[in-house]
């Protein structure tokens, strides 16, 4: 039998480490390495897989994912629309995916213009057939009242800009207190659906045979860097003008270095929309970075014993249950009994 797989999306800092830290036993977590963020600075640089016991003797697979807001030098959206895509397109094929998580923090005053952007990324990638096998989880409702929170809660519900589209169309909303027990409430809702979940990424690469520019997810990115792009280029236009008037040598340099950095963004921007274009051929590997930040999907399956691996030679990124070895992604189980391979 196939072990159930369940993804954790959302921003940088919602509690995604945080929530897999909780449902590891008591007792396993320090010897395990498992990392959380206390930082703005993104944990998670890959798609990286835990596999767990839901305390009745039922396995499955956890899997972390790096945000749309990843705030390491060099790592694009198109990087982590890479990932998560094929992450996604594996578990579509071996029909393990019982849901996916949506994380966001209860204290935030109100959802910001990163926070709407994952969130709007997550709906594009799971679409609305895949919405039942969704569970939006809200967490640090230590950092608020019970009124407070329960004002947002209500706010996040109703907006038709913020869950409302979600949870109509059948995903579940759950709070999360920090415990194991909150927890695995919310694993085992997912483990026991029926169906597994085919995300609209997956069902798009995989069944309707779109290069990853075309699907939802990737419309979406290349719109959103169109449009800096455009703003970027009205920027340009205007400092030129501002340099055709300008006489003081020293407000001509400024105005030079900041058109100069607007048309380096420009560049960078391109080459995210010619990056994407290049990921879109017509095998498997073309969701590959072309610098080899990401290792082959099959990797996924290819473990190596925990005993074998030297921890400190690795440094600390997000679960690191999962390892980096030889660049091969390797998944470690996390048991009553401590650490097996999957």
């Amino acid at each position: 039998m196939s072990v159930k797989t369940v993804a954790i999306m959302g921003p940088t800092g919602s509690g995604k480490s945080t929530f897999i830290n909780s449902l590891v036993p008591s007792g396993i977590g320090s010897c395990s390495g498992i990392r959380v963020g206390h930082t703005l600075q993104s944990e998670t640089s890959k798609v990286q897989p835990i596999e767990l016991d839901n305390g009745n003797g039922l396995s499955f697979k956890l899997v972390d994912t790096p945000g749309f807001d990843d705030s390491r030098e060099g790592i694009t959206d198109i990087d982590v629309l890479s990932m998560i895509a094929t992450f996604l397109l594996e578990e579509e094929k071996r029909s393990t995916l019982a849901g996916l998580i949506y994380m966001h923090r209860i204290s935030d005053t109100r959802m910001g213009g990163t926070a709407r952007r994952n969130l709007k990324m997550f709906h594009k990638l799971c679409g609305p057939n895949s919405l039942k096998n969704v569970v939006i989880i809200t967490t640090m409702w230590d950092k608020v009242t019970p009124g407070e929170g329960k004002r947002r809660e209500r706010e996040l519900q109703s907006s038709e800009t913020l869950f409302k589209p979600l949870l109509d169309g059948g995903a579940a909303m759950r709070r999360h207190d920090g415990t194991r027990t909150s927890a695995l409430g919310i694993i085992n809702h997912l483990l026991h659906m029926q169906d597994h979940a085919t995300t609209q990424i997956a069902q798009e690469l995989l069944y309707e045979k779109k290069g990853l520019e075309e699907t939802a997810a990737g419309a979406e990115i290349q719109k959103e860097l169109r449009t800096i792009m455009q703003k970027h280029a009205a920027d340009i236009k205007s400092f030129e003008e501002e340099l055709k008037s300008a006489t003081a040598v020293s407000t001509k340099e400024e105005i030079a270095l900041q058109k100069k950095e607007l048309e380096q963004s420009v560049n960078k921007l391109n080459q995210q929309i010619e990056d994407l274009k290049r990921r879109s051929g017509a095998n498997e590997t073309y969701f590959l970075p072309s610098k080899g930040r990401m290792t082959h999907p099959a990797s996924l399956q290819s473990p190596v014993r925990a005993s074998s691996l030297d921890f400190s030679h690795y440094p600390s990124r997000g679960i690191e249950c999962a390892f980096s070895f030889n660049n091969v992604m390797t998944g470690v189980t996390v048991s009553s009994q401590g650490l097996r391979p999957t």
